[in-house]
């Protein structure tokens, strides 16, 4: 999805402001004329027409050259099909609008701002994401079943008891889960905070230090850093460091009773808690002897071997190339659980969690804004590597109805094509909230 976030930055530094200001959201009833014109000129655009000179003013021009502009076309359309037509515009002011534009696979959404003046040229054309273009849960749904690999779902709605879930998939598989483990650990410092076992603003040393995802890996060593900042880095951005380091303060009996308190089917199998460098290394070929030993060990020989192969497995003995070329042990050294066990540790958040907890989590939507402004709360932590990929989310609707949502897809042959899975979320996502 590389492609996206270019095209959208570059065409974000060309727009002015794509924000609405406090004006714009005086939202007129109806669509200008303007607005329906130049969002046709946008699907013309897309359907191939070299009209860019007519369409764009000379500033769009300047920082998008009409060459470039088709070539990033060109890449949308490969990967999502031919453009169809609009779905829908919805305007934030008589120049400022919300295209909805369907493809053969997907639908597109376009921020669009114009000229005030006659001719009404577009200035800003932000391309802010992807949904499946299912028009029901149950299409979603058999479109995620048909990915290649492994999947597995849950949505189930959190009010009151009995609920039968909304979707499910591969309910009792085991499914490898990435940095959706993390949840954990915000579970367990969530609870000792409410327990006054811990300040939200304890400083405590950075270490030990991990690879990237994340920033606070070039910090220098031993950085002070609160709890907060450690617990907002972690869900944020998934920072690998801040978590190893939120692994030792919190220590394994704390992260062992939160597994078991939100109901694990099998605890033991995130015991001991790895963290992100010691999994990271264990999958490394100069281990091979320490992985096997680890893989055919009890939970508690685990814990005593872990501590003793822990000096051994450090970053230098990591190599990036291996971790990010394909799938490596996905199935035997990771972070596992069911479908399940990820909506029953959702549930316990939603009953249990303070509102500095949900904060954190409402900080990255993962699937990006459009979707998230749908709901009243939008709380998100997903989870990928080669082969591996999740999105997990706590849900409120604007008519207070909560849900737990988590999907899984492993594949332990090949890398995964990830805009496939994105684009279905947001489609289940955008649907469940129209409920």
């Amino acid at each position: 999805m590389r492609f996206l976030h270019i095209f959208a930055l570059v065409l974000l530094f060309c727009s002015g402001s794509l924000i609405p200001t406090q004006a714009d959201a005086q939202t007129e009833a109806t669509v200008s004329q303007q607005l329906s014109q130049r969002a046709n000129d946008v699907l013309r655009l897309f359907r191939g027409e070299a009209i860019e000179d007519q369409v764009f003013d000379e500033n769009f021009r300047n920082a998008v050259p009409p060459a470039q502009f088709r070539a990033i076309v060109q890449q949308v359309v490969t990967q999502h099909g031919h453009p169809l037509q609009i779905a829908s515009i919805t305007p934030r002011n008589a120049n400022s609008a919300i295209i909805k534009l369907r493809f053969e696979k997907s639908i597109g959404t376009i921020n669009i701002d114009l000229e005030n003046a006659s001719p009404h040229r577009v200035s800003g054309l932000l391309l802010t994401g992807f949904e499946a273009g299912g028009d029901s849960l149950d299409e979603v749904i058999a479109a995620i079943d048909a990915l290649p690999g492994r999947q597995g779902m849950l949505v189930q709605q959190l009010d009151g008891d009995g609920h039968s879930p909304l979707a499910a998939l591969d309910l009792d598989g085991r499914y490898a889960i990435a940095s959706s483990f993390k949840l954990y650990i915000l579970a367990a410092l969530d609870r000792a905070v409410r327990a006054g076992e811990r300040k939200w603003s304890d400083v405590v040393r950075l270490g030990p230090k991990s690879h990237p995802s994340g920033i606070s890996q070039n910090w220098p060593d031993g950085s002070p850093v609160t709890l907060h900042s450690l617990a907002t880095l972690m869900i944020s951005i998934s920072d690998n460091s801040a978590t190893d380091t939120l692994i030792r303060v919190l220590g394994q009996n704390s992260l062992s009773k939160i597994v078991r308190t939100t109901g694990h089917h099998n605890p033991d199998e995130l015991r001991p808690f790895l963290m992100t460098r010691q999994a990271s290394a264990l999958k490394m070929p100069e281990h091979a002897t320490r992985r096997d030993a680890f893989l055919a060990a009890n939970p508690k020989a685990r814990e005593r071997l872990l501590t003793e192969y822990d000096p051994a497995l450090t970053l230098d003995s990591i190599d990036p190339r291996i971790l990010t070329s394909a799938p490596n042990f996905i199935d035997q050294l990771e972070w596992f659980a069911r479908p399940a066990d990820i909506a029953r540790l959702l549930a316990y958040l939603h009953r249990n969690a303070s509102d500095e907890t949900r904060a954190i989590l409402a900080i990255n939507p993962g699937i990006g804004q459009d979707a998230a402004l749908k709901w009243s709360y939008f709380g998100y932590k997903g989870g990928s590597e080669p082969g591996v990929l999740a999105y997990n989310f706590l849900l409120r609707s604007r008519s207070d109805r909560n849900y737990a949502v988590t999907i899984n897809w492993n594949n332990e042959e090949q890398s995964l094509q990830e805009s496939e899975l994105h684009a279905l979320t947001t489609r289940l996502v955008n649907l469940l909230a129209e409920q």
